[in-house]
């Protein structure tokens, strides 16, 4: 029997990564809170999966879309950017790297009204034996 292999979950290997590098911020795998009886917790980033692919036993990939939230649309945009610049120039432990997918796109949250930027990655993870 050959070694069965696993990839660990991508949106918790990056969004550990992205803590480490931008410590100032709140990175989370939740939605952006929403209460309207406090001041809106900025800066704020939401790590979601959009699906994984493993293409053979070694090559694992996952498209990964950050939700950014600032205080405003010129924080928002700069937080954005520079999440995108340190996340593709990260790797290491479970992380072989990071490519882009779609570049930061400035906009409005859907049901907040609030700046908001995104972007999307696809995260190339490192395997390990399962046994």
């Amino acid at each position: 029997m050959d070694t069965p292999i696993i990839f660990g979950d991508a949106r918790l290997i990056v969004r550990d990564t992205l803590r480490t590098l931008l410590p100032d911020v709140t990175i989370s795998t939740r939605d952006y809170p929403n209460n309207d009886s406090k001041a809106p917790a900025v800066p704020y980033i939401q790590v979601k999966s959009d699906g994984s692919i493993r293409n053979s036993r070694l090559n694992g990939r996952a498209t990964i879309r950050f939700l950014c939230y600032g205080a405003d649309d010129g924080l928002t945009t700069t937080l954005a950017l520079r999440a995108e610049a340190l996340i593709l120039a990260a790797s290491g432990g479970e992380l072989r790297g990071c490519t882009p997918q779609q570049s930061t796109f400035p906009t409005y949250d859907p049901d907040l009204g609030r700046p908001m930027a995104y972007f999307t990655i696809t995260a190339r993870l490192r395997p390990r034996n399962l046994i």
